[in-house]
C-alpha cells in the first residue's frame, strides 16, 4: 500500500515538473517572439497625422528629442531596447497613461510590462536632466523685459502664476500630508505670455495655492530683486484673489467700484491671467497623465519626476 502511495506521489511530482517546464518554455518562446516583433518594428513608418496623435509629437522632433538624451540611455547589454523605442514608450505612456501592461502590448511596441516600466524610468530621467535648458526662470534684464513688452495689458508682468492638483495613489507614509478632496500634489506654475513654464514647484495635496507661492524660490527672487537699489525697473507677477497680494504679486480687487480705474485694472488683469489657464489645460490634455481624470499609481517622488518631465515636455 505504501509503494503504491509513492508512486501516485512520484507520478503528480513528474506531472508537476512537466508542467513547469512547459510553462517555461512557453515563456521563453513568448519572449522570443515580442523580441522579434520588437526588432521589427519601426513606429517612424506611421503617417504623420497617427504619430502625433500616438505621440503628441511630430517624428522629426521626437528625432531630435532623442538626439538630446540619448547620451543619458546608452544600453547596458546588446539585446536592450533601443534608445529611440525607450523614448516612444514613454511619450506614448505620457500621452495616455494607460496601464503599462495594456499599452506594452501594442503592436508598435511589443514589450513586457517589467521592460515598459524599465523604458520609463530611465527616459523619465533623462528628460528631466533638460530642466536647465528648457525650463528657466528669467534671471537677466533683457528677459525681463522681453516678457514684459509681450504682455501688453499690463505693464511689468513676467509671469502668471496659477496651481492645479495631480492625482495618484493614497502614500501611507506621511498621509496626512497629501490629505484633501483629492488625494495628490500641488503644482504651481509661473508662465509667460507664449504659453512656456518659467517655474514649476511640486508640494504635498494639503498645501493651498498661497502656501505654495508664500515659501517658493521665485517669491524670494523676485522680492531680493526689489529690495536691490541696482535694479531700478519693477517687475510682478499675476494670480487670483486666493493669493495674498505684495510687492511682486498682483491679485484683482474683486469689489472695485463700477467705472473706477481699479475695475479697468481688475478686467485687464482677468485677461492677461487666463494665459495660464490655458497653459495648465494645453499640460495636462496633451500629456494626460497628469490630467484630473487620471491617477498616476505611484510613489510621490515618481509622481514629481513624471510632473517635471511633462513640463518640460511641454516646453521642448
Amino acid at each position: 500500500m505504501a509503494d503504491e502511495f509513492d508512486d501516485v506521489v512520484l507520478e503528480i511530482l513528474n506531472d508537476e515538473e512537466e508542467e513547469e517546464i512547459q510553462r517555461r518554455n512557453r515563456f521563453q518562446q513568448l519572449r522570443m517572439e515580442r523580441r522579434q516583433l520588437r526588432d521589427a518594428s519601426n513606429p517612424f513608418t506611421l503617417s504623420a497625422e497617427y504619430f502625433i496623435r500616438y505621440y503628441r509629437m511630430p517624428p522629426e522632433v521626437v528625432i531630435r528629442l532623442i538626439n538630446q538624451i540619448q547620451n543619458h540611455l546608452l544600453p547596458e547589454r546588446s539585446t536592450a531596447v533601443p534608445a529611440y523605442l525607450s523614448v516612444l514608450i514613454t511619450l506614448r505612456f505620457l500621452a495616455e497613461r494607460a496601464l503599462q501592461k495594456d499599452f506594452a502590448q501594442d503592436f508598435v511596441h511589443p514589450v513586457s510590462q517589467s521592460t515598459a516600466s524599465a523604458c520609463i524610468h530611465r527616459v523619465i530621467g533623462a528628460i528631466n536632466h533638460l530642466a536647465n535648458e528648457y525650463m528657466r526662470f528669467p534671471v537677466m534684464e533683457e528677459q525681463w523685459q522681453y516678457i514684459s513688452n509681450r504682455t501688453i495689458r499690463i505693464a511689468g508682468i513676467i509671469g502668471v502664476v496659477d496651481g492645479f492638483l495631480v492625482s495618484f495613489q493614497k502614500y501611507r507614509v506621511n498621509e496626512e500630508a497629501f490629505f484633501n478632496y483629492r488625494v495628490g500634489s500641488s503644482k504651481q506654475l509661473i508662465v509667460d505670455s507664449d504659453y512656456n513654464i518659467l517655474n514649476i514647484r511640486v508640494c504635498p495635496g494639503s498645501n493651498n495655492d498661497r502656501f505654495v507661492w508664500q515659501f517658493s524660490d521665485a517669491k524670494e527672487y523676485m522680492e531680493g530683486l526689489r529690495r536691490d537699489a541696482n535694479f531700478p525697473h519693477r517687475y510682478y507677477a499675476l494670480a487670483d484673489s486666493g493669493y495674498t497680494p505684495s510687492s511682486v504679486l498682483l491679485t484683482p480687487d474683486l469689489h472695485a467700484a463700477v467705472g473706477s480705474p481699479a475695475e479697468r485694472y481688475t478686467m485687464e488683469h482677468l485677461r492677461t491671467r487666463c494665459i495660464v489657464e490655458q497653459t495648465i489645460g494645453l499640460l495636462t490634455n496633451v500629456w494626460r497623465a497628469i490630467s484630473r481624470s487620471r491617477k498616476l499609481y505611484y510613489s510621490p517622488e515618481n509622481v514629481v519626476n513624471i510632473i517635471h518631465a511633462c513640463a518640460i515636455l511641454h516646453n521642448f
